[in-house]
């Protein structure tokens, strides 16, 4: 057979002219141009008002500790405020109050938090899978409620406790009404859902093959706890701690009422904030907001080396709990002794919820807060209700509350996202944004506002108005809410949003129509805890109201103050209420608001499919 071999040719292009002529490539990569350029200016922006919010008011705080003047952050620039903070002996009792409290408190919490999550997934204890929705349920009570309800239970002739050892033991007064012991006691078991709902998680996802292993190598259940579960757990009990230490210095409600009256008075970080800033610099008569600044520094670098201690501790360990195919988070049955456990989760419960819950109550249909042999009454509640300007601060707290939940459960969103479906130095930023306001108290939040925006001339105008303790809400209440939307937005794999492109959705109608439905719940949960929390905050109003602007805890503490602590339980009670309903109809008009996404995205599809013929996948 015989054929021809054809040369090879030569391959064609553009001749060097061509090329010469050509205009250069764009610098910017394919990747930004397009539609993706609009995306990625959107979350630098967004990023940037973040920083805003969140990174420039403390900067700005800091840098405050070392200026003096009659405005925050203004004046000469000066070491002298912080050297006086730092030489003062006062400063470093403050500093030792602090520690001993944040880590007794880390340390209860913790451990029950740590028992109760081994309980309610690696048991069948009865009633196990109920313990999760009544923790959560605990923890969107407010500090300042909780803490009026054991005050009413442990202060006065006629409390409940007090009858008690005065009728058993014949002690007088009120021994358990302010203290050390009473302030780790009311602060740790405020905490403890905290804990639980940081560890069930991480407790859920370990192996149980893992503890049979050690149960065949001769350990026992008692024995395999604390050699297998425990170590395997260390990173998440280390991060935990860190935590729980942090709330520990920040809390300012709890120490406000039981740390203050005590004999001596017990000073933290947060109420000793308040009183350097209440106080006056003599001869000029300013706020002391230099002083105040400095002590917020303190707290600052203690929190700092809290975490770098957290990563020298993990550095170059391996802590690997979930295996392939073989991984199976399987309860087991520890007999009898289970139900000790429950009666132990129900003690806690007792003691970190029902009892003051339902003192305060009571006390909201009593005369005299605590006392019941003075019988019951309505007249609390016609004196909230009947009162103009309590309508008005209830009015302003659920607005407030409600608009500053919603914009913060927003950011939880965009930051929740963020961690997921951006790059490393997004990702960084978000995890440090949805962190930090945990270890910076809420009376340290509103210092900082304050040094950020009082300079501002436009600025000025929103310090003593509810649009000022929006936007510090927003900073507080940012990390509970993403605690709350991140689970649903880990749910949803990148595959259902590339599915909505291919159908030719823009990123922005995929996200209304495929990520937002589906998140919804989570998102909606996180805005109604977060409400909570804002309404009962006292923490960042203090600083920020003004007498013509009062939040309802702002009320209820004037009320306390002034022994009606009746008509605060009331208010409180009213404003619970209102937010049940509030939420209810943002409820309703959130799953119309879904209804008509779902809607949309059926009608888009519908579309491609009668003009283009072809399969579009939803």
């Amino acid at each position: 057979m015989t054929g021809t071999i054809t040369p090879p040719t030569r391959p064609t292009g553009p001749t060097t002219r061509a090329i010469a002529n050509e205009p250069p490539p764009s610098r910017i990569s394919a990747a930004w141009r397009g539609s993706r350029l609009g995306g990625k200016l959107l979350m630098a922006l967004t990023m940037a008002i973040l920083v805003l919010l969140f990174i420039y008011p403390p900067l700005l705080m800091i840098m405050a500790a070392f200026r003096r003047g009659p405005i925050a952050g203004q004046g000469e620039w000066t070491a002298a405020p912080f050297i006086e903070v730092m030489t003062n002996p006062a400063t470093w009792v403050v500093t030792f109050n602090s520690i001993v409290l944040s880590v007794a408190v880390a340390v209860i919490a913790l451990a029950f938090g740590t028992f109760f999550a081994w309980v309610a997934v690696r048991t069948t204890t009865p009633l196990r899978r109920w313990m999760t929705p009544i923790m959560a349920a605990i923890l969107v009570v407010p500090s300042l409620f909780y803490g009026l309800g054991w005050y009413v239970t442990l202060n006065g002739s006629g409390a409940p406790v007090n009858m008690f050892l005065q009728e058993v033991f014949g002690l007088s007064g009120s021994p358990l009404g302010s203290g050390w012991p009473t302030l780790i006691f009311v602060v740790a078991f405020h905490v403890v859902p905290v804990g639980y709902l940081f560890m069930v998680g991480p407790m859920s996802r370990m192996d149980s093959a893992l503890d049979d292993a050690a149960r065949m190598n001769g350990a026992g259940r008692t024995s395999s706890f604390f050699t297998v579960t425990l170590p395997l757990l260390r990173p998440t009990i280390f991060g935990v701690m860190a935590l729980m230490t942090s709330y520990g210095m920040t809390a300012f409600e709890l120490p406000l009422l039981f740390g203050v009256p005590a004999s001596p008075s017990i000073l933290v970080f947060s109420t000793k904030v308040l009183n350097t800033y209440q106080e006056t610099v003599v001869p000029e008569g300013w706020a002391n907001y230099a002083g105040a600044s400095s002590i917020g520094l303190i707290l600052v670098l203690l929190v700092v080396v809290l975490v770098i201690a957290r990563e020298i501790l993990l550095r170059g360990r391996r802590y690997s709990t979930i295996s392939g195919k073989g991984f199976r988070p399987e309860p087991r049955s520890y007999g009898r002794i289970q139900w000790v456990f429950l009666a132990i989760f129900a003690l806690v419960v007792l003691l970190a919820g029902i009892i003051p819950v339902l003192q305060m109550v009571f006390s909201a249909f009593q005369n005299v807060a605590g006392v019941f042999s003075l019988g019951f009454t309505t007249a609390n509640f016609e004196a909230v209700l009947t009162s103009r300007r309590t309508f008005q601060v209830i009015v302003t707290s659920l607005w407030v509350a409600a608009l500053a939940g919603f914009l913060a459960a927003c950011v939880a969103l965009m930051l929740s996202w963020s961690t997921q479906r951006s790059g490393r130095v997004v990702r960084a930023l978000a995890v440090v944004i949805s962190w930090a306001p945990i270890a910076i108290p809420g009376v340290l939040v509103g210092l900082a506002l304050l040094t950020a925006y009082m300079p501002v001339p436009g600025l000025q105008r929103l310090i003593g108005t509810p649009f000022m303790l929006v936007i510090g809400f927003i900073v507080v209440a940012t990390p509970i809410a993403t605690r709350a939307v991140e689970g649903g937005v880990v749910q949803i794999s990148g595959e259902l949003e590339e599915s909505g492109r291919m159908a030719g959705a823009s990123r922005s109608m995929t996200f209304l129509t495929v990520v937002l439905p589906l998140v919804m719940p989570s998102f909606f949960a996180g805005w109604f805890i977060a409400s909570i929390g804002i309404a009962g905050n006292l923490a960042l109003p203090v600083l920020l109201s003004s007498p013509s602007m009062r939040t309802a805890a702002v009320t209820a503490y004037d009320l306390y103050n002034q022994g009606n602590t009746a008509e605060a339980a009331a208010l409180f009670l009213v404003l619970m209420v209102a937010i049940v309903v509030v939420g209810a109809l943002a409820w309703l008009l959130m799953s119309g608001v879904v209804r008509l996404l779902k809607r949309a995205r059926a009608i888009r599809i519908e579309r491609a499919l009668i003009e283009e013929g072809s399969v579009v996948y939803a």
